[in-house]
């Protein structure tokens, strides 16, 4: 059997995921700060909004029945349990007429303008791989823009969003489709692959060929872009839903729900909706619809937690097989960057501090490399065949050890591509790109299918492959599962519809509200541990654990209000102050302000304050300059320049007289020196140097705001 040499699917390794242990699942209180054994707890809420459906069709309680109210996740550090809460509002008429509007100013309407799946032809070529088939025609209908309509749901919202969860729009939309369903209506994605620039006009590996050139990709739900919202249409034409229950299911197709193979409008037909045997079946073809985008994309149990860590590295080979026919290593280096995978990882996790290396190699040079390939390769026809599986086994078990570090703080993802002509790496009896999970990727994609027909022309690259693949070595499931297709619907670059170049919404609230879980854990541990180490009866270790414990608070609150990056920096400020509490512990010693001075020689115009200070004990934590000019005051927090800290002040006018300073310096262990001088015209009068004396710290803005301060850029000295 001659084996086809196209390729763009991945699959998740599960094997190679380790198991994480099972915990009792401790239910806790609502509380944002509250954490027990490990374990936290979130209230999740969706609010559906139906628009151009009738609300005595449609049973509220038959739409919700299947969906989860809880989640729980478990990894080795925490458990997490979701409780969910489901609000259906039924849109007035005027929305859904606006709604409408929107669409008609956002679409196109032509004979060409979609695709069209010829079922015939895809069960054949399911049965006889041998004999490639055009399974992709032209239809006509109404493409409408996905990417302006998603935004035009976020400006224009028919509900609150709720504080932690998603706003659900339900279409319905067949007025736009003709009776004979020659005309049918969708969204459009515009997919571009991002080494290339190119519009994705391809699917699969199967059909990746002259055949079906061409493709559209018919969206008839979307969301993850822009915001936290989905929007669905279960009228909406589109070929994805039929194509994947014929290729990855099997007649009689037992387990398919009708949205698999036929929408909503064609239902609808055979229904009498004033029956409510007939009303109860549509609504239930709805809730077989919205479950996916629910489970695999909202509250995606696939997943596993992100790892909590401090650093993240991807280090990535990229063979090149054909140097001895022509194909040479400078020529292939366009087809992913560093850059371009750095940036991605960021994206999904910020907290994250990611490297990316990418290594352009002639296999030739690397014996051991070819050697391993063909261990595992075979040529049947002219076409190389790769043993995906077991390649995969050996390369984690051989290779990957002599380029991971093992650190224990650091994610380490450890990737290889092979890029040859005429191969096909073959899986559990089906052909595949790449597989991924465990800290590992490995991608096989034939160079054919990099370029145009034409040989020359850049077709698609391998980064959003490799996104997909990196995504599974470091937890991430798929977007989909047998007989659950719809959450490839979406911006995810974990389903296997079309290009995605970068995470989805969802995707980084998956990554980023399961990591501040686990930092969330980790701080609240720490702070009792500490608490139970130093001495409490200080105040200075009490007013740390006081600032300390606030920032916790704050950091839960706003993790459930979604904000991560606020929920991040609070719970890293915690930190700080619990570090400050072991230093007040430890330091009683004020610290020393050595040297002063103001830059630019006159304070009438534009000038800097400077501060040599030093602390041979905890550290400077801050350095304060307050200024009391007439009636007016302000005070600046200095920054460190390398050599003094500075504070940029704006000129006094000669007719405010005097002028006073007072420079205050605090330590990490909250002990404080101050001095204070006074301008008088121009002559700087100077008391003796004040005593250092300790202090305790009062809950200020100024002293949280110095917190973050110490680590804005640097600013000029003298």
């Amino acid at each position: 059997m001659r084996l086809s040499k196209f390729i763009i699917l991945s699959l998740f390794i599960l094997t190679l995921i380790p198991v994480s242990p099972t915990v009792d699942t401790v239910k806790i209180p609502n509380s944002p700060a509250t954490v027990v054994d490990g374990a936290v707890t979130h209230e999740w809420a969706v609010e559906f909004v139906l628009v151009n459906y009738d609300s005595e069709v449609i049973d509220v309680d038959t739409l919700l029945e299947s969906l989860p109210t809880t989640r729980d996740f478990t990894n080795s550090k925490i458990h997490i349990h979701y409780d969910i809460s489901y609000h259906v509002t039924f849109a007035d008429a005027s929305y859904a007429e606006a709604v409408k509007q929107a669409m008609l100013d956002n679409s196109i309407n032509g004979s060409d303008t979609g695709t069209m799946l010829n079922e015939s032809a895809l069960v054949y070529q399911k049965a006889h791989l041998d004999e490639p088939q055009r399974i992709f025609y032209p239809r006509a209908g109404r493409a409408i823009d996905g990417d302006k309509m998603e935004q035009w749901f976020l400006d224009n919202p028919y509900v609150t969003p709720p504080q932690m969860g998603y706003t659900f729009y339900l279409l319905n939309y067949s007025m736009f489709d003709s009776s004979d369903h020659s005309l049918e209506h969708w969204f459009d994605y515009h997919p571009v692959d991002p080494d290339s620039g190119r519009p994705q006009d391809f699917f699969r590996l199967e059909w990746d060929n002259d055949l079906n050139p061409d493709v559209k990709f018919q969206f008839p739900g979307f969301g993850g872009k822009r915001g936290n919202i989905y929007v669905l249409d279960p009228s909406a034409d589109n070929w994805y839903l039929k194509w994947a229950r014929i290729w990855w299911d099997d007649p009689p197709y037992d387990g398919d729900p009708l949205c698999t193979f036929m929408d909503m409008d064609t239902l609808v037909e055979s229904l009498d909706l004033s029956d409510p045997a007939d009303a109860d079946n549509l609504t239930s073809y709805i809730a077989d619809y919205i479950y996916d985008p629910i489970n695999y994309l909202f509250f995606p149990y696939l997943h596993d937690p992100i790892e909590y860590v401090s650093n993240g590295r991807l280090k990535s080979l990229i063979f090149c097989m054909d140097v001895d026919n022509g194909v040479s290593v400078d020529s292939l280096r366009w087809v992913t960057n560093a850059e371009m995978q750095r940036e991605h990882l960021t994206q999904l996790i910020p907290f994250i501090n990611w490297t990316v290396d990418v290594e352009y190699l002639d296999i030739n040079d690397y014996p051991d490399w070819e050697s391993l390939f063909w261990d595992y390769a075979t040529v049947d026809n002219g076409v190389t065949v790769a043993d995906g599986g077991p390649m995969f086994d050996a390369i984690y078990t051989n290779m990957r050890p002599n380029y991971i570090t093992g650190a224990s703080d650091t994610a380490e993802v450890f990737g290889v591509v092979f890029i040859k002509k005429n191969m096909v790496m073959q899986y559990a009896g089906r052909t595949f790109t790449g597989l991924g999970g465990g800290g590992q990727t490995v991608i096989w994609k034939s160079w054919e299918r990099y370029y145009l027909s034409d040989g020359v022309t850049p077709k698609a690259g391998v980064s959003t492959i490799q996104l997909h693949e990196t995504m599974h070595a470091i937890g991430f499931g798929h977007t989909w599962t047998t007989h659950h297709y719809a959450g490839d619907f979406s911006s995810s670059p974990m389903g296997y519809f079309s290009f995605h170049n970068g995470t989805s919404v969802y995707d980084q609230n998956w990554a980023q509200s399961t990591y501040l879980d686990q930092m969330i854990v980790q701080v609240s541990d720490d702070i009792l541990v500490m608490k139970n180490t130093v001495d409490m009866d200080n105040s200075r270790v009490a007013e740390a654990y006081n600032r300390a414990m606030s920032l916790i608070d704050t950091g839960s609150e706003l993790l459930d209000q979604m904000d991560w990056q606020g929920s991040y920096e609070a719970l890293q400020q915690a930190e700080q102050w619990i570090s400050r509490m072991q230093a007040a512990d430890e330091d009683s010693t004020p610290p020393v302000i050595v040297d002063w001075g103001i830059s630019g020689g006159s304070i009438r115009d534009d000038f800097v304050v400077w501060v040599d200070a030093t602390d041979d004990r905890s550290g400077i934590y801050s350095v304060e300059v307050h200024l009391t000019a007439g009636f007016t005051s302000e005070v600046k927090n200095c920054v460190f320049n390398g050599s003094y800290w500075v504070a940029d002040f704006d000129a006094i006018p000669p007719d405010v007289d005097p002028v006073i300073f007072r420079i205050t310096v605090l330590d990490n262990g909250l002990n404080e020196a101050y001095q204070e001088f006074t301008i008088t015209g121009s002559t700087i009068v100077t008391p003796p140097l004040i005593p250092p004396v300790t202090i305790i710290v009062g809950v200020s803005v100024a002293i949280v705001a110095a917190v973050v301060i110490l680590y804005i850029r640097r600013r000029g000295s003298q």
